[in-house]
């Protein structure tokens, strides 16, 4: 589904901002898949922890489940990093 997804004029799946998960950090609590209302997440009954199953549905700049991460076992690429990948891929993908 986040494949076919366009931001910007941009295909999606060409923009690497989504969530990672330290696995040694997380503590199961489950609060970043209740916190996510777009569905990036899965709870893992089998590990306890949740995982990062559909990163193309985060939403581009979002971070609303890092923020809800006790722990801060979440994290995503830098803003500055992604803003000049998507200035590149503008040139390929210009408005309309």
């Amino acid at each position: 589904m986040g494949t076919d997804r366009i931001y910007l004029g941009i295909p999606r799946r060409l923009i690497p901002w989504y969530p990672t998960i330290d696995a040694e950090l997380c503590t199961g609590c489950g609060l970043c898949v209740k916190a996510c209302k777009h569905g990036v997440y899965e709870f893992d009954e089998q590990n306890g922890a949740a995982k990062v199953t559909s990163p193309y549905e985060c939403e581009v700049y979002c971070q609303s489940c890092q923020f809800q991460c006790e722990v801060e076992a979440i994290s995503f690429p830098e803003k500055e990093s992604v803003k000049a990948i998507i200035r590149d891929l503008r040139k390929d993908y210009p408005p309309r």
